[in-house]
């Protein structure tokens, strides 16, 4: 859980808010940035609840984490990679090797 918390609160701390009006007045710029410059925008709707523009491969990457995550077994399996690697306990093998 505290891998999809990070996740999470990473994502939110670096998004750019805009209103529903300011999308109206640039939609084809404010596209142009979530694809070109990986951004999510959060689009705030007054009285109804805010909408978060993401690219599509962006969206597929966030689902694919969660899913990757969800699972217990998973996840220790991929922190114990991840350790291995930070602690140079890899090792380099070519593709014939496998």
């Amino acid at each position: 859980m505290y891998a999809i918390t990070y996740l999470y609160n990473l994502i939110i701390t670096y998004m750019e808010a805009i209103n529903i009006t300011e999308l109206r007045k640039n939609i084809k710029r404010t596209l142009d940035s979530v694809i070109n410059d990986s951004k999510e925008i959060i689009i705030h709707r007054p009285s109804q609840e805010d909408v978060v523009l993401v690219s599509l491969s962006e969206y597929n990457s966030l689902k694919e984490t969660l899913f990757l995550l969800s699972s217990e077994k998973n996840r220790k399996r991929l922190e114990q990679g991840i350790a291995q690697v930070n602690n140079k306990q890899t090792t380099a093998i070519t593709i014939d090797e496998l």
